[in-house]
């Protein structure tokens, strides 16, 4: 074995001497092309865009063949149990069907709190734009249609007018 110090003059067959050091030559070829198929891996599964909105796990959405790409908006999620509101429970829905009132009190104040915090920054900063008036409702496939015209209701009248339904994109 030798150590890298250690070095050895080899006589050829051709009359040459060479110096043979205990060190190795590294291989930059394969590496190189390791490195260039992870950097391209990376780059294909790269979303420029990131996911705009995340869905519960208890949710399934129906799907649709838009292409139009969803905008960044605060998210009414209705489960088969719960209402969220940017995933916090506001109000279970054997609540809201007991009542008989087309508005949904709980969401309705949780939509005048995120209005008014909209209008806040709009104030601080007028890049922000403050209150726009868009929302994202995420329904179950299974909620009735009965549910879904009292939350869009609800959203109306605090002033979401701009909504939008999210479904799954259909390949």
């Amino acid at each position: 074995m030798m150590k890298i110090e250690e070095q050895r003059t080899l006589k050829f067959e051709r009359g040459t001497t060479r110096t043979k050091r205990g060190t190795f030559t590294l291989r930059l070829t394969s590496l190189i092309d390791m490195f260039t198929i992870l950097l391209i891996f990376l780059l294909k599964s790269y979303s420029a865009e990131g996911q705009i909105m995340s869905i519960t796990n208890d949710l399934r959405l129906p799907e649709s063949t838009s292409k139009i790409a969803p905008k960044t908006s605060s998210v009414v999620a209705v489960t088969q149990d719960w209402i969220l509101v940017d995933g916090r429970p506001i109000e279970h829905l054997d609540d809201i069907a007991a009542g008989d009132s087309l508005v949904i009190t709980p969401l309705k104040q949780e939509l005048l709190k995120l209005r008014r915090m909209s209008e806040d920054i709009g104030q601080l900063s007028q890049d922000m734009g403050g209150f726009r008036g868009d929302i994202a409702i995420q329904g179950d496939r299974d909620i009735t249609f009965d549910m879904l015209k009292r939350i869009m209701l609800t959203c109306g009248q605090v002033g979401y007018n701009n909504m939008h339904l999210a479904v799954l994109q259909e390949e």
